[in-house]
């Protein structure tokens, strides 16, 4: 009974060690990709323009925030463009130190994991944080509002969500139109 006991909470303990390892190593991972990100882009940036940096504060916080959204965009990149040479090497190792201490962390668990946490931030680039950053550089607050990031922030969100419904709308004519009837995109509204 103690065996078991015993066994099942060194089960346990191990998979709690893998977790917090792989997680770890996304950390440092996301951190190396952004710092060269953020190398790459402050290396290209226009450095010439004075409204940039301008004296209102608002302009060089939404500025900041872009700056910060793009550079995080394209460290995901970085990584999606990386992930493929990185999972066959990985393979390459593990087949051919399939008992070296050195290269027991780099398990499947961690190459899926990659591959998870790649396609999430890809999709949260793509369709969130890029079309958001966008909305927000060009925002400047709804008209009787007070200034500030806030009404910035209000203004990109409404008109964020608005093209988000003609997209959606858009979609739900066009798959009417051609007759597409196996694709249940909309299967969320069924229950409206």
């Amino acid at each position: 009974m103690e065996e078991e006991e015993e066994e099942v909470t060194d089960l346990k303990l191990q998979l709690f060690h893998n977790t917090v390892r792989e997680h770890i190593i996304f950390l440092l991972l996301i951190i190396l990709l952004y710092f060269s990100s953020y190398v790459i882009v402050s290396r290209f940036r226009r450095r010439d323009r004075d409204d940039l940096y301008s004296n209102d504060e608002d302009e060089v916080l939404v500025y900041r925030i872009s700056f910060w959204l793009c550079t995080f965009t394209l460290a995901v990149a970085e990584g999606a463009a990386m992930l493929l040479p990185v999972s066959i090497a990985s393979n390459e190792v593990l087949l051919l130190y399939p008992n070296s201490y050195y290269v027991k962390w780099l398990n499947s668990s961690l190459i899926q994991g990659l591959w998870n946490h790649v396609f999430l931030f890809s999709n949260l680039s793509l369709f969130i944080f890029l079309p958001f950053v966008y909305l927000f550089s060009e925002s400047t607050g709804f008209v009787g509002h007070k200034k500030g990031i806030l009404a910035r922030v209000y203004e990109t969100f409404i008109v964020f969500v608005l093209m988000a419904i003609i997209v959606l709308v858009l979609t739900a004519v066009l798959s009417a139109v051609f007759g597409i009837e196996k694709f249940q995109f909309f299967w969320f509204l069924n229950g409206i």
